[in-house]
């Protein structure tokens, strides 16, 4: 990962805020790496925590561009920040689901980032179900050492079993 978004992992670090790498980063992880714009991250943290994380990004100069369900309760779902050059982007997930959850706990570490295991990157790819996820997915299927019954529970759980048998079907022929 590049310097930058290793500086802001440690700002995440720094405020005390459980995350994961998800998305293009964290396929980079365990593939040969693509070119990703944004970083995309799922965070365990309620209201208090989210505002202290945008506390903590404002202090660094990153600017809120996007917040989607500022008024709920458990705070916002999702949060898009820029940096201060306008370069990097980052994506905060709130983890409000035992799978999201599950991700976090779960990461592992790839240097200085905590990042989501493939297996939960293969079901995160299923439920998108986009067309840079399809092909994400061909690579991660083949990877050796997936925990199939795993990902066949999360996959029943999201109703996405069937893309999940489709794909894999695919990648065996």
């Amino acid at each position: 990962m590049s310097d930058s978004i290793t500086d802001l992992l440690a700002l995440l670090d720094g405020a005390g805020v459980p995350y994961a790498v998800i998305g293009g980063h964290a396929v980079n992880t365990w593939l040969e790496p693509r070119f990703t714009a944004g970083i995309d991250v799922t965070v365990q943290a309620g209201s208090a925590d989210m505002a202290h994380l945008k506390a903590t990004l404002a202090t660094h100069g990153y600017a809120l561009t996007r917040e989607h369900g500022a008024d709920l309760p458990s705070g916002p779902d999702f949060v898009r920040f820029s940096s201060p050059d306008g370069i990097t982007i980052l994506e905060v997930q709130a983890a409000k689901t035992d799978f999201q959850r599950e991700v976090i706990r779960r990461a592992v570490s790839a240097g200085a980032a905590r990042v989501a295991t493939r297996e939960d990157l293969i079901v995160m790819k299923l439920i998108a179900n986009r067309a840079k996820d399809q092909v994400d997915l061909f690579g991660l299927l083949v990877l050796p050492e997936i925990d199939w019954r795993y990902v066949e529970y999360w996959a029943k759980e999201w109703d996405v079993f069937d893309r999940l048998a489709n794909l894999r079907q695919a990648v065996n022929r």
